[in-house]
């Protein structure tokens, strides 16, 4: 049985790393899932400043492994549920951290969520064809040149990129930067569940493979 919790992306990124494990798919989102995932946080700037989104469900698999950066230790989680959400606003927060000025501690606290202090160990590893363009861009904050972008996959991840960086750009909301960092981190709310069981895992995938959604599948494993 696997228990819900609810999250916000600071207490969600505080002491794990993510991976996509290589039977996930590539990142798939599209500029219709995008906008609307900016509406909603423009939605959100202009409601109360105690007022929180939910923004989605996340499923992840915690593994035995664990990334040890000096005196601080990083569980590894596969991320089974919410790759692309999760994908999204990791590209908007670089896109933030790009923004701020360089020699802004806020700039620099969230460099090190995004990547951690050894340079290499990045907050969401892809494990696909484009991770090298992924972790360039978190990593350096540069975009794909011409020659690097291959696929249908490569370019739409790039968009991904261009257009997070637009709202970012032209984000005009009270607070400016620093606001929208809270905001994204403080006020987005997510429903995680957390499992060590493999096979809880491969039910679950069963269930996103046939259709059925994922909060029958998790109504089920908690009734069987």
């Amino acid at each position: 049985m696997i228990e819900p919790r609810y999250s916000t992306l600071q207490s969600l990124f505080a002491d794990r790393v993510f991976r996509i494990p290589a039977y996930q798919r590539f990142y798939s989102w599209h500029s219709k899932q995008r906008e609307d995932l900016f509406s909603d946080i423009t939605k959100l700037a202009k409601s109360g400043t105690d007022q929180h989104h939910f923004m989605a469900t996340v499923v992840c698999h915690k593994t035995s492994e664990v990334k040890p950066i000096g005196a601080s230790q990083y569980r590894l989680y596969d991320v089974v549920d919410g790759q692309q959400r999760l994908t999204t606003l990791i590209l908007i927060l670089k896109c933030i951290e790009l923004q701020l000025p360089s020699d802004s501690e806020d700039r620099r606290e969230l460099a090190k969520i995004l990547v951690k202090r050894d340079g290499q160990l990045i907050l969401l590893q892809t494990n696909n064809a484009n991770e090298h363009l992924f972790n360039k861009y978190i990593r350096d904050g540069k975009l794909a040149v011409k020659g690097e972008i291959q696929t249908q996959s490569d370019r739409n991840l790039v968009r991904a990129m261009e257009e997070c960086r637009v709202f970012v750009d032209t984000w005009d909301q009270k607070g400016g930067m620093v606001g929208l960092m809270q905001l994204l981190l403080h006020r987005l709310g997510f429903v995680v569940y957390d499992t060590e069981d493999s096979r809880i895992i491969y039910t679950l995938l069963k269930f996103l493979t046939a259709g059925v959604s994922l909060s029958t599948g998790l109504i089920r494993l908690r009734a069987s």
